[in-house]
């Protein structure tokens, strides 16, 4: 029974990784000498400053290394080389669907024991591809302040994006309507999460579910001469990348609230003593990642195994309250407006 557990387990873990598109970025760069000169056979090694996780690679003829699968994250790079100091370069940030040169990488002459620690620039610019596209970070996700939590509403942010929706009062499975990327129709974009297509087939348009904004790491929105992965709709792609477990614990708890009493009434409804339409929204939701261990059995470092779990409530009470509306009178119907008023 254990081996068929393992054997059905496998099998469902490949099934669901079948459907995912690629997410991952690569990382790049030419080491090189003070002269320099390229610098072959060094030792490289990327290591994800917030799981622990990383991986090796070796220099080439020329001097380029090339880390061709790299997740979305905060990275540290560390280069040996007999001759040179180590040199450590922290704080690389790589988002999803990158390709990212960290382009001639210097080493200092010296013994091996000696080390340089330099803190990566930002790139500033898409060096390695023609792409034209724009960033929504985990930060500005965490600190800006959206009425209806709906993250579509930061679209408009980015340069070649037009979202049209006056109101975004809460999250729909229809929220990313009315987002035209250079023009192209609201409707010829694709969105992802994690990879996996998120549209309803049928519609072409409404999305099968929706992430809230403490679920989601990044977003990334290709407007134009993206590489051809990032196919299947002409008009854009808007990619989601959700949060992931790290070696500490972090959480979060919110509740947001909306009432009409906190509104002011409208000039006629004063007028004519109306009272206010309900107009009522709670939004309210948690957060939990970290490290999945059993003290002095399992995952001890806390750096293979990481959760993160996210739940959110929306709660509306609504509707559209009194309309004024004018009815011809028996002149009016008769073409006389001599006495015709505007009353509302």
């Amino acid at each position: 029974m254990r081996y068929l557990g393992r054997i059905v387990f496998l099998a469902i873990f490949v099934a669901a990784s079948g459907f995912a598109q690629g997410v991952s970025s690569s990382v790049s760069g030419v080491l090189v000498d003070p002269t320099g000169a390229a610098i072959v056979g060094a030792s490289c090694r990327l290591t994800n400053q917030g799981t622990g996780a990383s991986q090796s690679v070796t220099s080439g003829p020329e001097g380029r290394f090339t880390f061709p699968i790299v997740l979305a994250g905060s990275y540290t790079l560390r280069v040996e080389s007999p001759g040179f100091k180590i040199l450590e370069l922290k704080d690389i940030i790589v988002t999803a669907q990158e390709v990212r040169t960290l382009g001639n990488v210097a080493l200092q002459v010296g013994e091996v024991r000696e080390s340089v620690s330099v803190i990566a620039e930002a790139a500033a610019l898409q060096l390695a591809t023609a792409e034209r596209s724009g960033l929504v970070t985990g930060t500005q996700l965490n600190d800006l302040a959206l009425k209806g939590r709906d993250f579509f509403a930061l679209m408009q942010t980015i340069p070649g994006v037009v979202d049209t929706r006056a109101s975004r009062e809460a999250t729909t499975n229809g929220s990313n309507g009315g987002i035209f990327i250079n023009g192209a129709r609201d409707n010829q974009k694709v969105f992802t999460v994690d990879g996996m297509v998120d549209h309803d087939t049928h519609s072409n348009g409404s999305m099968a579910f929706l992430p809230n904004m403490d679920a989601i790491g990044e977003l990334r929105i290709l407007t134009s001469n993206y590489q051809a992965e990032f196919g299947r709709n002409g008009g854009g792609a808007i990619t989601a990348i959700t949060k992931s477990g790290t070696t500490e614990f972090h959480g979060s708890a919110y509740n947001f609230y909306r009432h009409e009493s906190l509104n002011a009434n409208s000039f006629f409804n004063n007028r004519t003593g109306t009272p206010k339409q309900p107009y009522r929204y709670r939004i309210s939701g948690y957060s939990l990642g970290g490290p999945i261990y059993l003290p002095r059995t399992f995952n001890t470092d806390t750096s293979r195994v990481f959760f993160f779990w996210s739940q959110e409530y929306t709660g509306v009470k609504t509707d559209f309250g009194l309309r004024f509306a004018n009815a011809p009178t028996e002149l009016e119907r008769n073409g006389d407006f001599s006495g015709s008023f505007d009353v509302k």
